[in-house]
């Protein structure tokens, strides 16, 4: 899939849609497509992660503490506060079907961020808003 394609999966995603077109091109070079059979984890709570998925095709199931949390489809994401503040998984992540992700690679993007500090800024209110759901929802 041609880089600028990646484009129509970035806009949906809250964390993105502040971003200009040669934003988004740099957030999408730090992009893979990768692709999981069904039953496969792709994060685990407590791992700690660097990166974030972007549901193309197929449905996740989240797990915190052996419960399950939420089913994520297409268009949907995991992993954003990951992406930006490198922390532990608040809860496992797997392939309830098999999946075609879009991966956004955190140590790509940390080299985006340099490049475009712009984007960290438009980023800030997101990743602040998820945080506090994310703790409300653990506590």
């Amino acid at each position: 899939m041609a880089k600028h394609a990646y484009h129509d999966h970035l806009i949906p995603i809250p964390l993105f849609a502040g971003l200009n077109e040669d934003e988004l091109d740099a957030v999408a070079h730090a992009s893979t497509q990768l692709d999981f059979k069904a039953g496969t984890v792709i994060t685990k709570q407590g791992g700690l992660g660097h990166e974030m998925y972007i549901v193309l095709e197929g449905t996740l199931e989240v797990v915190r503490d052996d419960e399950h949390i939420a089913d994520i489809g297409e268009g949907g994401f995991a992993g954003e506060l990951a992406l930006l503040t490198h922390t532990h998984r608040t809860a496992d992540v797997i392939a309830k079907t098999d999946v075609s992700l879009l991966h956004i690679d955190g140590r790509e993007f940390s080299g985006v961020i340099d490049a475009a500090p712009r984007i960290a800024a438009k980023l800030l209110p997101v990743v602040a808003a998820r945080w506090a759901e994310n703790v409300d929802h653990t506590h």
